[in-house]
């Protein structure tokens, strides 16, 4: 074998290697930088089904006759109105998805929104007594104080109920639930204390379609 095809096998090899060398390091780069995405993808990921969600349905949907805004980072649970029947409405569900998979799960946020309809056995205002009676059966004086929370639609009747007793720095609990004659809506909410002001102005924005 004759001395130049010796260097020129040798300068194959050399660049076979450096090939090589140059693929492994283009995997340990990707590996460094595509598992940290990843990662934090997957973290986040409630977060970005709510972005998703807002991106393919804007910031509020039509049921019913009712306008709804849907507030930034909620979702609306949608797939239920496809077997919504005019006689028995289901009613819209928005949720409030965590930021993060955290582990230790504060619970859900969550507002339902349904249509008042008429009852030819009792009057709207006898409905709205009952809906009253109801809601503080549910929520007894010995577990939750019950008020009539300020600053809410004067068009709207509305009971808040505040578990007794909070642990803590834990977020405080809330549940609410208002019923309008006028507009013919009834509204719950159930979730932390800090949602409460954004539950008043999703129903303050409730009006009919058009």
């Amino acid at each position: 074998m004759s001395k130049v095809h010796v260097e020129q096998g040798l300068k194959r090899e050399i660049s076979k290697r450096g090939r090589g060398n140059g693929v492994a390091r283009t995997r340990v780069f990707l590996v460094l930088v595509l598992v940290p995405v990843v990662v934090l993808v997957v973290y986040y990921a409630p977060s970005l089904t709510a972005l998703g969600w807002h991106v393919l349905h804007g910031r509020s949907i039509d049921y019913r006759g009712l306008h709804v805004t849907v507030p930034w980072g909620w979702t609306a649970d949608l797939s239920l109105i496809k077997d919504d029947f005019p006689a028995n409405p289901q009613g819209i569900t928005l949720q409030k998805p965590p930021k993060t998979l955290n582990i230790e799960s504060r619970g859900p946020e969550l507002i339902y929104i349904n249509l008042l309809l008429p009852d030819a056995r009792s009057t709207p205002q006898q409905q709205a007594a009952e809906w009253e009676s109801l809601f503080r059966q549910s929520h007894p004086k010995t577990q939750f104080d019950v008020s009539s929370p300020r600053e809410f639609p004067e068009s709207a009747n509305c009971l808040q109920a505040t578990p007794r007793g909070g642990a803590g720095d834990a977020p405080q609990g809330a549940a609410l639930a208002c019923v309008s004659i006028a507009g013919g809506w009834v509204a719950n909410y159930a979730g932390s204390q800090r949602n409460v002001d954004l539950f008043r102005d999703v129903i303050g924005r409730l009006k009919p379609q058009g």
